[in-house]
């Protein structure tokens, strides 16, 4: 079997590679959205491995663009309802009170846990909510916990659709928003038009966690809303959601630690002291090659996981997804950390760049979930065995 990448792939990562390396995109302006969609980032035939490899290219240029929130979060759906994927886009799925992560929509939409009827058993991981801003990550391999209400946002006959949603990713970019709703015969995903929403930015400003990456609340009073899936498909389609939403982040994430690491080496080889470069001295070499090996197997479980999305059963591609996620994680925290350290004090000033991919990094490492819980849904599906047959 042939591990390598095609020519295609290769010319496809190269070329998003040159693109951002002179900074276009760096602004997020309509003219970088433009040429997105005229470099064909957006191309309906575009398989996960290709989607991974831009999303790694990403990563490591810090775009602003609302690129991955598009074709990982929002696309699955629309293209699920046969929609082209143009526009910026989103999909709003976590509320206060209600599901807040994928799986427990996932085990919404199934009848589950968290099911439109209320009650049932929610599966949290242990320490999350402490660890992820006071709320809870519910993957499908945790230990189960207490009930966890429903979905609050509904629809209502006349199709409109009502509630709040929370931490929504580039919803203050997005043109069409798909929201996961309950209807009448249970989970839906509608179609909103950006235009009718007020979105409330979160966590914003210079101070903020990562302001390429931006998160907004918003209430929804009656919207406007085009059916999208039904509820007998809205659980397989989210369950693709959650799966090619957390591929591309790992292989950004890979992106991200390349980065960092990068720069730190760049700068270990350069800065001389003594009359030698600093990394000459083993305290400075030997974390570095230690992330090295982190990043280069994240990267390997990131496009093993690509693959896997397209290519496997439910099953096995939440177990490659799951585990490339935790590895990418760590490896992009542990990068930006040890770069961070390798310029010693000018590391830590706003002068110094490396603080925007170590924002990144930890935006990527309280998504939907941390890496805590991720290990734990890691442990469940190694040890108990697969409960979804997706």
């Amino acid at each position: 079997m042939d591990f390598a990448l095609t020519g295609e792939q290769e010319a496809l990562r190269d070329t998003a590679a040159k693109y951002l390396a002179d900074g276009r995109a760096s602004a997020g302006s309509g003219q970088a959205w433009a040429d997105a969609v005229g470099l064909g980032w957006l191309d309906p035939e575009l398989g996960t491995v290709e989607l991974a490899l831009i999303a790694e290219q990403l990563g490591r240029a810090g775009s602003p663009l609302p690129w991955w929130a598009t074709v990982g979060l929002a696309a699955p759906a629309l293209g699920a309802a046969g929609r082209p994927v143009r526009r910026p886009a989103t999909l709003a799925w976590a509320e206060p009170g209600g599901p807040d992560t994928l799986a427990a929509w996932i085990r919404a939409a199934d009848g589950g846990a968290g099911s439109v009827a209320g009650g049932g058993e929610a599966r949290t991981g242990a320490g999350s909510a402490a660890a992820n801003g006071g709320r809870t990550a519910a993957g499908p391999a945790a230990a189960k916990g207490s009930a966890h209400p429903g979905p609050t946002c509904v629809v209502a006959a006349d199709g409109t659709v009502t509630g709040h949603k929370i931490r929504v990713p580039h919803l203050v970019d997005a043109s069409d928003v798909v929201v996961a709703a309950a209807g009448a015969h249970g989970v839906e995903l509608r179609l909103v038009d950006g235009e009718h929403l007020r979105p409330r930015p979160v966590d914003a400003g210079p101070h903020g966690l990562d302001a390429t990456r931006p998160v907004a609340s918003v209430e929804l009073a009656a919207v406007p809303s085009v059916p999208l899936v039904a509820p007998d498909r809205a659980a397989d389609v989210l369950a693709l959601t959650r799966r090619r939403a957390l591929a591309l982040l790992a292989a950004e994430g890979v992106g991200v630690a390349a980065q960092a690491l990068a720069t730190a080496t760049g700068h270990a080889a350069s800065r001389t002291q003594f009359g030698r470069p600093i990394g000459a001295n083993q305290a400075v070499a030997h974390p570095l090659a230690e992330v090295y090996g982190q990043v280069e197997t994240a990267r390997s479980l990131a496009y093993r996981a690509a693959w896997s999305v397209d290519a496997e059963s439910g099953p096995a591609a939440d177990l490659a997804v799951v585990t490339a996620t935790a590895a990418a994680r760590e490896a992009a925290t542990a990068a930006c950390e040890a770069a961070i350290q390798t310029y010693g004090g000018s590391g830590f000033t706003w002068e110094q760049p490396l603080h925007r991919w170590y924002r990144r990094a930890w935006w990527l490492a309280t998504f939907d979930g941390t890496v805590a819980d991720f290990r734990a849904e890691l442990a469940g599906l190694l040890l108990d065995g697969p409960g979804d047959t997706r």
